[in-house]
């Protein structure tokens, strides 16, 4: 939880300029701080993106606040502008927010103002328990203040809404608080290796869910956010937008199932087609046969390029930089220009191609478009992506119309038609593997784009399954299920460590005792 100091010579200030009645400034700046606070904690809570955490910004919607922030006078003069107007305002806009783009402004605190964050505190309490239920108080905190982190990630949440009305609004997520408490005093205590941003940002999305499952028994809600491109998308902090740690600690044991390679096997599902149409006398694997060896073997043709790509690719490099092959690969899958130089947009901006971002270092990106199963991947989507928008200004014209697949200057982008298709088949396709889980008695507990965790494993007959139906009621053969399994995070306890000092401790002092026994009567 954040509080706020402000400085004194504030009030004096507003009590010089605000005389009467007695205490009107003390209960306008009371208010305008409350006010301020509430936004702050919701910024936080709703999660901060890394820019925001390392130049200590807050979303704050500004217009709001000068409208819920008070007033004060016979004029009633809008406290946020007084302070604005006569040099005290608490807060500097940053990054100026917009009602046509639903961008809020970010903010940060003036030197009127002092931040206090709890988590500081907590850290302490931590380091001082000395014993396991004395770290777990420290780590949840009072219940007021888990209800007020309640309050600030669900401003108009109705305790009366019906199971149908909550379902309508948001999709559930069980928590493994023990799981999440642990993961909690590991980021506190144990990481050696995260930055102090990553550190900070993943402690206040954590904080966030823990205290919202301690008022649910154990559930935390994810706001629906349906995106016009097909996918659900949850605002504030979700399993969708959280690390692969914390999702661990979230959800505790469970079994995750992907789709394999999911864009590149929804193109491939389009290629017979293709092949049909085009009067080509070869398998899809004949024809496409950089993308069918992406889909069917990743890892060996990943390995290889790996090779070439990474000059110093050590042993220990080996996870990232096969990770860091993949983005490129999906990047690039998505539509994403094979170009290692930007641009300059009709606004004046200069925008990088996708694969920059992913691989920033200028002779490596080059050696990578230079490798030819790249080279060759890249030709075999562009032609898959070409046949897929050929047919859908044959088949699907009205597609087309939409503004959101146009560029700004009103060209149709082909990346985002590949986006917009994709996206509404992957939900199709994640749909029906859901419905066919649950049909075989595992229950979804959570689900992430092309990804979806169950609490059991599925077993080889049930996957076969899933699969058919998958397959069946798209028509694409091509989609595959890959599983891993997740594991809960534990702490050291801390009793156990006591009592295992003391079973020491006792030892040490009967083996003295014996030897003085021995010296005394041998």
């Amino acid at each position: 939880m954040i509080t706020l100091e402000v400085n004194p010579a504030v009030l004096q200030a507003l009590k010089v300029a605000f005389p009467r009645p007695n205490g009107s400034a003390e209960r306008a700046l009371s208010k305008y701080v409350q006010v301020l606070t509430r936004f702050l904690n919701q910024s936080v809570h709703r999660g901060r993106d890394p820019l925001q955490v390392r130049f200590n910004l807050y979303s704050v919607p500004t217009s709001t606040l000068a409208n819920l922030g008070g007033s004060i006078g016979p004029n009633k003069v809008r406290v946020h502008k007084w302070l604005q107007s006569n040099g005290l305002a608490l807060i500097e806009q940053q990054i100026t927010g917009s009602n046509l783009t639903g961008q809020v402004s970010s903010v940060s605190l003036s030197n009127q103002v002092q931040l206090h964050d709890d988590w500081y505190e907590i850290s302490q309490a931590i380091e001082e328990a000395e014993t396991d239920r004395a770290i777990d108080q420290a780590i949840l905190g009072n219940p007021e203040h888990q209800l007020a982190i309640f309050q600030d990630v669900y401003p108009g949440f109705d305790s009366s809404w019906s199971g149908d009305e909550l379902a309508e609004r948001f999709d559930e997520l069980p928590v493994d608080v023990k799981s999440l408490m642990a993961y909690i005093y590991w980021l506190r205590t144990g990481v050696n290796r995260k930055s102090r941003l990553s550190v900070e940002h993943a402690c206040s999305q954590a904080h966030t869910i823990l205290a919202v499952a301690r008022i649910l028994g154990g559930r935390y809600l994810q706001p629906k956010k349906p995106s016009a491109f097909g996918r659900m998308y949850y605002e504030g902090v979700s399993v969708q937008n959280i690390n692969k740690d914390l999702r661990r600690a979230v959800l505790g044991n469970c079994w995750e199932y992907d789709i394999r390679s999911s864009v590149v096997a929804w193109k491939l599902g389009e290629a017979s087609t293709y092949l049909n149409l085009n009067g080509i006398s070869k398998t899809v694997a004949e024809a496409f046969p950089n993308s069918y060896l992406y889909l069917d073997d990743k890892t060996d043709l990943l390995s290889t390029i790996r090779r070439y790509v990474f000059l110093d690719a050590k042993p220990e490099d080996y996870a990232f930089q096969i990770k860091l092959l993949k983005q490129a690969f999906t990047a690039i899958a998505f539509g994403a220009r094979a170009s290692g130089k930007g641009w300059q947009n009709s606004a004046g901006q200069w925008v990088n191609p996708a694969l920059v971002d992913v691989i920033k270092d200028p002779l490596t990106r080059d050696r990578f478009l230079n490798d030819t199963s790249v080279i060759n991947f890249i030709r075999e989507q562009q032609t898959l992506d070409a046949f897929i928008l050929s047919q859908v200004h044959a088949l699907k014209p009205d597609i087309l119309k939409k503004s959101i697949l146009k560029t700004k200057s009103g060209r149709i982008s082909r990346s985002k038609v590949i986006a917009y298709l994709y996206q509404h088949e992957e939900s199709k396709v994640m749909g029906v593997l859901r419905a066919a889980a649950l049909a075989l008695e595992r229950a979804p507990i959570a689900c992430v784009h092309d990804a979806v965790f169950f609490r059991s494993r599925l077993g080889v007959e049930r996957i076969e399954r899933i699969e058919y139906a998958m397959r069946q009621a798209t028509g694409n053969p091509y989609w595959r299920l890959s599983a891993s399994q997740l594991s809960r995070w534990e702490r050291p306890s801390k009793d156990d460590e006591s009592e295992l000092a003391a079973h020491r401790a006792r030892i040490a002092a009967e083996e003295a005792r014996a030897v003085g026994y021995k010296r005394k009567y041998f």
